[in-house]
């Protein structure tokens, strides 16, 4: 067998290639490539800077605002302790208002005998004696049974009079007494004795006149004392010559103590 060889080289063109010189205009257009990064570097940094200066200045607030809040909660600790001691000087207060009260109402409570004597005798009439006088527990009104007594209690009056209209007549003076519940004073008995009034032994009645013959009325009335403070009533005590208890009252009322 034979081989058959063939040999293209021989048909094959030899081509030279000449290496074509740069353009002169290639540097300018690499620098303008250049100026054109740097310009879109900056460009993009421009929104960076602005996003760290929006927060350097928000974390600026952010730190002046906790350090104002520390300083509130220190101011509110402050205010809380003093509060405190506000309400425990309250407390003190409240305590020494409370024991003034209480020994104001002491007085308050206190009707002298002495006035309340004094100021039922300068009203019992002529035509009436007065044979005891003794303290009660007092009586609620009549009008109305649920009223309490008041501390002072009331008082119970007996003797004799030289008529019916004696004894009319002292009850009605008695409920103008500012040391007495008007509407409590009221005649509980009033009767007249069996025998005549004898003139040798027991005189006569006054303003009676010569030959008409003497009744004695035996008679009893009872009233509640007033429940005025007394610090209302410095006048009337006054006037009775409680010269003590007036003197207290006044001078509690000077330091401001009772009004």
């Amino acid at each position: 067998m034979y081989g058959l060889d063939i040999n293209f080289l021989k048909d094959r063109e030899v081509r030279v290639f000449e290496a074509r010189p740069r353009a002169r205009g290639g540097g300018a257009v690499a620098q303008s490539d250049r100026q054109a990064l740097y310009l879109g570097a900056a460009a993009a940094l421009v929104p960076l800077a602005l996003v760290g200066g929006f927060w350097a200045v928000t974390r600026g607030q952010v730190n002046q605002l906790q350090a104002r809040s520390a300083a509130l909660d220190a101011e509110t600790a402050q205010l809380q302790g003093q509060l405190q001691e506000i309400s425990g000087i309250q407390g003190q207060i409240d305590l020494v208002k409370a024991e003034n009260n209480a020994f104001v109402s002491v007085f308050n409570e206190i009707v002298p005998w002495s006035a309340l004597l004094q100021d039922i005798r300068t009203r019992t009439p002529a035509r009436v004696q007065i044979v005891s006088l003794n303290q009660t527990p007092g009586a609620p009104l009549e009008v109305d049974p649920s009223v309490v007594p008041p501390p002072a209690g009331g008082i119970s009056i007996e003797g004799v009079a030289c008529s019916y209209d004696g004894v009319n007549d002292f009850a009605l003076v008695l409920q103008r007494s500012p040391l007495l519940q008007s509407q409590t004073v009221a005649i509980s008995e009033a009767q007249q004795q069996p025998t005549l009034l004898d003139p040798q032994t027991q005189g006569r009645c006054p303003g009676t006149a010569v030959g008409d013959p003497d009744y004695l009325i035996d008679y009893t009335i009872g009233a509640n004392i007033t429940s005025t403070p007394s610090s209302q009533l410095i006048d009337e005590l006054e006037r009775q010559g409680t010269v003590g208890l007036v003197t207290r009252l006044r001078a509690l009322r000077e330091k401001g103590v009772i009004e």
